[in-house]
């Protein structure tokens, strides 16, 4: 049934393409051509007579061409629900909020702030550590997503006092700070894995940074040593050299 209807859509494309877009735009132009602003209709008609010639092989192309195109926007149409609605849930901020109000898990992980220890009041640079030690784990894993701004429980804590300790503090400082972190720590061409979005609630900010999987070991570079991690249910673990190892072979086995 489906199938059927998307047909209907290509022919109803094509035709249109074919019978009013190409003679509309022949139209217009030989009406900018002749500078003649009193008979445009004569000019419709007689663009539309061209299209029947199918004899005439460039003109087929044109027919061809201008048939591909509009059954592409019947496609378009015919599919616009889905294409806004997967839109809506990607810029939507209820889809943060369904993942807060779910908890954390292994494929999603909140920290209440980047640098900014609320308990201490000041920054605190072991707290950026743990946010690449996440990234991390989520890399060398299955991915997942990290939630900056929410508290364990799932709280919204914003990230405004984070934004107060930047020189630009703003979201865009943010996440500047927070790519420059990942290049330093994890290495630049892992920057790429990451994806960074801002939603508001109220006055306050959250902070969602996607994360893909990577195809190579991710270390953690840490006063001159480095460290694997992994993610284990709601947790990011680090595993010593004898097990990265054995999970190193175990996954490229898996991926072979």
């Amino acid at each position: 049934m489906q199938r059927g209807k998307i047909g209907i859509w290509l022919l109803a494309g094509f035709a249109f393409g074919v019978f009013i877009l190409q003679p509309l735009g022949l139209s217009l132009f030989l009406f900018d051509l002749s500078g003649d602003s009193g008979h445009w209709p004569s000019y419709f008609g007689e663009a539309f007579e061209t299209v029947w010639g199918f004899t005439d092989v460039d003109q087929v192309l044109k027919n061809l061409l201008f048939g591909i195109l509009g059954s592409s926007l019947a496609l378009m149409v015919f599919f616009r629900k889905k294409i806004f609605q997967l839109n809506r849930k990607r810029m939507d901020g209820h889809t943060v909020l369904e993942l807060i109000n779910k908890g954390e898990s292994s494929r999603v992980e909140f920290k209440s702030s980047l640098r900014w220890d609320v308990q201490q009041g000041k920054v605190n640079k072991q707290l950026e550590f743990i946010i690449s030690k996440n990234i991390a784990g989520f890399m060398n894993t299955e991915g997942g997503k990290l939630l900056m701004g929410v508290d364990d429980g799932g709280t919204i804590l914003g990230l405004q006092q984070d934004f107060d300790t930047l020189k630009k503090p703003d979201s865009d400082g943010f996440e500047q700070y927070l790519m420059q972190l990942i290049a330093l720590n994890l290495g630049t061409h892992l920057c790429t894995l990451v994806n960074v979005a801002f939603f508001g609630f109220g006055l306050k900010q959250v902070c969602c940074i996607e994360i893909l999987p990577a195809q190579m070991p991710v270390y953690v570079s840490l006063e001159g040593r480095s460290r694997f991690y992994i993610r284990t249910g709601n947790a990011t673990r680090e595993l010593d050299l004898p097990e990265a190892l054995v999970y190193i072979g175990k996954e490229k086995a898996e991926y072979n």
